[in-house]
């Protein structure tokens, strides 16, 4: 008994590894693997335990001499930037971390990690901050736009009662109302700087982005042309419809700026496998997300402004406020969500990354 529970907590720490783990043994047969190795390589556990390193790695690679390295030297040897592209794990580009089990002679550690992964770990530090800064801004414009916007809703509502006249009546009846919808669109800013629980229910993402394209196409996105892309075994999410909503048509208003009209926009959706490992620690009870990625092909991110892609006010376009997606890391992080973003050969991509699990903070 005692020994299946140190098995079985074994197994529990080793699955709970953020990034692929093999541990091979002298002849560098693999002999167990984590949950993140099987998504890593796309294989079952049992698959990789039949195989060696040099099934795994293509030869061109630095591993087995860095594993020799690793048992002559009896110490961690670390790389970066190691290029194992190969047929079975296509473009990839790893930082790789070596261990030899001191206790158990001839067996070594292999941690993964890819490069692109660390490079989005990076990006949701600085989107994070981002949402933060967001939030802070907001609060502070809320104060700032309803002093003067009361009073000037009160002195319309004076005219009304003042005056005879039809049109400035009408006038007037027009300020009130339009005063109305910006106290209601300040309300929502004050709620989303502070942070309150949103209103939560199980969601169709796919009838979500339908929607968000329908609305496009009436308006912004009038003359582009929209491609869906959609993964159909996905299950629904938790979140906020309007929020998720507001989220999205301001990437789609973003990617058709981006773009030359009739240019073609993609909406896909993706299951991320493993995807804790680009959440906050208070979120890392999602095992899994799904992802709604929105491709132009447009200019590109200028280079001045990649760092600083969601903070507010910042902006490439001449007539831009900067706030679209400064809002959209707002709400994605209050759905202990993510964003990612690249942009290369043409191609722009962002991606809002949902916790599928309801267990969210």
């Amino acid at each position: 008994m005692m020994i299946n529970a140190q098995h079985d907590l074994a197994d529990i720490v080793l699955n709970s590894i953020g990034f692929p783990l093999l541990v091979i043994d002298t002849q560098n047969q693999v002999i167990e693997a984590n949950t993140s190795a099987e998504a890593f390589f796309q294989s079952g556990r049992k698959t990789l335990l039949d195989q060696s390193i040099d099934d795994l790695f293509p030869s061109s690679s630095p591993v087995n001499t860095m594993i020799d390295k690793a048992r002559i030297t009896a110490a961690n040897v670390n790389d970066q930037g190691i290029d194992i592209s190969s047929n079975l794990l296509g473009n990839r580009l790893i930082n790789l971390h070596i261990s030899p089990l001191v206790e158990r002679s001839g067996l070594v550690a292999i941690l993964i990690q890819e490069r692109a992964l660390a490079e989005r770990l990076r990006g949701q530090e600085q989107f994070r901050g981002s949402s933060r800064r967001m939030s802070s801004f907001a609060a502070l414009l809320a104060h700032e736009i309803k002093t003067p916007l009361s009073a000037i809703r009160g002195a319309a509502e004076l005219i009304t009662r003042a005056n005879t006249d039809s049109k400035q009546n009408q006038l007037a009846n027009l300020i009130v109302s339009e005063s109305d919808r910006v106290t209601e669109l300040v309300n929502r800013m004050e709620t989303l700087a502070a942070g309150n629980t949103i209103n939560r229910k199980s969601i169709n993402i796919h009838e979500i982005i339908d929607h968000c394209i329908d609305l496009a196409e009436q308006s912004f996105g009038n003359g582009f042309t929209f491609e869906k892309l959609y993964d159909p075994s996905l299950p629904d999410t938790f979140g906020d419809k309007e929020l998720l909503i507001q989220a999205l048509i301001n990437l789609l208003k973003n990617a058709c700026e981006a773009s030359d009209i009739n240019d073609k926009i993609t909406v896909k959706t993706v299951y991320n496998l493993g995807s804790r490992l680009t959440i906050s620690a208070a979120d890392s009870d999602h095992l899994s997300m799904l992802g709604v990625v929105v491709i132009n092909h447009g200019d590109g991110i200028p280079d001045a402004i990649k760092t600083r892609l969601f903070d507010p006010f910042v902006t490439a376009k001449p007539d831009g406020t900067g706030l679209g997606l400064a809002l959209v890391a707002s709400i994605v992080t209050d759905h202990g969500g993510s964003v990612n973003v690249s942009d290369d050969d043409g191609k722009t991509m962002f991606q809002i990354n949902l916790p599928i699990t309801r267990g969210m903070s």
